[in-house]
């Protein structure tokens, strides 16, 4: 389903040296299965994500995604591969801190297209050991969570 070739991304700041953060990446994923990026701080694991999910343009090289090269995507290709095949969870969080969990859940169901159903919302708080939380704010959630 996704393979990066040869991805190269390097960062230019107004004042000091080139970043080079990502020098000639080459992965395959499988269709299932959990991958883990471990690394120091520092040496590309954001920046091999948001390239990945299409946050941030690489210099050089190619992404797969589904048997299509990203060098044919345009904007809208990539905001329904993140909307259908890839998922984040930012560092920052990016929810809304003013709804409860179930409805941040709800508000990113329904930006898919989706109808949000209460069982789909259950279904999800389920899958990450979540059940009985959706009416807390996030602000009583622990990071982890």
């Amino acid at each position: 389903m996704l393979e990066l070739k040869n991805i190269n991304k390097t960062y230019r700041p107004k004042h000091g040296k080139p970043v080079h953060a990502l020098n000639d990446v080459s992965l395959k994923f499988d269709q299932k299965g959990m991958v883990f990026i471990l690394g120091k701080s520092g040496c590309g694991k954001s920046t091999l994500l948001n390239v990945i999910g299409g946050l941030d343009k690489y210099d050089s090289g190619e992404i797969i995604i589904k048997g299509k090269s990203s060098k044919e995507f345009s904007g809208s290709d990539f905001d329904s591969y993140r909307n259908t095949f890839i998922g984040f969870i930012f560092q920052e969080y990016n929810i809304l801190s003013e709804f409860n969990i179930a409805k941040n859940i709800a508000l990113a169901i329904e930006l898919q297209g989706k109808k949000a159903t209460p069982e789909k919302v259950q279904e999800l708080l389920d899958m990450v050991d979540l059940s009985s939380q959706g009416a807390r704010k996030t602000t009583e959630l622990s990071g982890g969570q």
